[in-house]
């Protein structure tokens, strides 16, 4: 099984009914609580503003069963290899950030 990165984006209107797909059933085998997912503004990531990015990693066909789930939003938009990449790098770049903090509390 080979586990790789995914992203979705979708218009700041949309955020509610996003956050009410995301956090329903979290205890659920299939949820997206239980496969772990980054919610992100997309400015946040270098991508224009006004949208939410949606980052998981997963195996492409729990992937697929994500994406079918997020498509019941309107704005939904598979990212292009473009986003996904920028969207990795500002997620990959704060999870280092806040580890080497971490470490040096403990230093």
């Amino acid at each position: 099984m080979f586990v790789k990165a995914h992203a979705f984006l979708f218009d700041s209107k949309d955020l509610q009914a996003l956050k009410k797909v995301l956090e329903a059933d979290p205890y659920a085998d299939d949820s997206f609580a239980r496969a772990g997912y980054v919610l992100k503004e997309s400015s946040a990531a270098g991508l224009p503003a006004g949208k939410y990015a949606v980052f998981l990693k997963a195996e492409d066909a729990a992937a697929a069963k994500f994406e079918e789930k997020l498509k019941q939003i309107p704005s939904f938009a598979k990212a292009t290899q473009e986003e996904l990449s920028k969207i990795t790098v500002a997620i990959e770049s704060e999870e280092n950030a806040a580890t080497e903090g971490f470490g040096s509390i403990f230093g």
